[in-house]
């Protein structure tokens, strides 16, 4: 097997793994016993992420750009095919079914789902798969003529999310909002430029702290905010700037260490994040977030060396 076809098919794994598994959306038990569970997300996931990483590197590998594919995909998957951004009975939305629901929308729903899949399911990924294979960095995994068959196969599981686990029928009007953000966001994504990136100092200087403290604040914003009196408004703004300034720091941080702030901004999800899962009942997540981490820490150790 080619060495790029190794790399697609570990990135095609890792997205679904951490947006999906270490996040407690399907944990480890039910990846593991339903045959049907695990197969669908990576179809969904797996194919998306290499569709994105295709794009990128076709654009240019600016870290910005990258952000906006990976708002895309968020809309693309919540908004478009899953629906969660207008259903106020998603299981998934606590306080948010009433927390920031304006004009039918779960709108502060739907900016923190954009701004977890860009960041979980996106690019820390690709950033992961990249730093095994930084050799492979600006090839590209699957190649025009793969394009097509892949949407093909992502097209199965869109079509099940869509009449089953998004079977709610969102209003045209909203929905159709989805539809162009997603349309903008790839839009943008082929225009935006390198310039004008500012380097925080503290990130360059401690990428993995920096991360680790990022992947904190944005859990904050959008689990202790909503229960307080507070305008959703303001963890909308403060969320998309946290975003905002964790790809810029990817960007001024550059290919070769922006893995150290990736691994730092994992480690929150995968041991503190992980045990409160487990303590809430969702069995296997500490035990499976602390061997992922033992797996990175090794590798980012590896990379220090070199």
């Amino acid at each position: 097997m080619k060495e790029s076809y190794k790399a697609a098919l570990l990135l095609s794994f890792l997205s679904p793994f951490f947006a999906e598994v270490l996040s407690g959306s399907t944990p480890p038990l039910e990846a593991l016993t339903n045959p049907l569970s695990f197969p669908l997300i990576w179809a969904f996931y797996g194919v998306g992420v290499l569709l994105v990483r295709e794009a990128w590197v076709r654009w240019g590998r600016n870290y910005m750009g990258l952000m906006l594919l990976g708002f895309a995909y968020g809309v693309f998957e919540e908004g478009i095919i899953i629906k969660s951004w207008y259903n106020p009975n998603w299981p998934d939305l606590g306080v948010f079914a009433t927390y920031g629901r304006i004009w039918g929308i779960n709108v502060t729903w739907a900016v923190w789902l954009t701004i977890f899949h860009s960041l979980l399911s996106i690019a820390a990924p690709i950033i992961v798969a990249d730093s095994l294979y930084p050799h492979l960095r600006n090839e590209h995994f699957i190649g025009k003529r793969n394009i097509i068959p892949l949407l093909f196969i992502m097209a199965i599981p869109s079509i099940l999310l869509y009449f089953v686990l998004g079977a709610y029928q969102a209003p045209l009007p909203q929905y159709l909002i989805s539809i162009v953000l997603f349309l903008l966001f790839i839009f943008l994504a082929r225009r935006v430029r390198k310039k004008g990136i500012i380097a925080f100092k503290f990130a360059l200087k401690h990428p993995l702290i920096y991360g680790f403290i990022m992947a904190i604040l944005l859990f904050l914003t959008f689990s202790a905010f909503p229960h307080s009196s507070i305008s959703p408004l303001l963890p909308m703004l403060l969320g998309v700037f946290l975003a905002l300034h964790i790809y810029s720091q990817m960007h001024a941080l550059g290919d070769s260490r922006v893995y150290s702030l990736i691994f730092g901004f994992l480690t929150f999800w995968l041991l503190p994040y992980d045990i409160i899962l487990e303590i809430n009942g969702v069995m296997g997540e500490s035990i499976l977030g602390s061997l992922t981490f033992i797996i990175l820490l090794i590798h980012w150790r590896h990379l220090k060396i070199k």
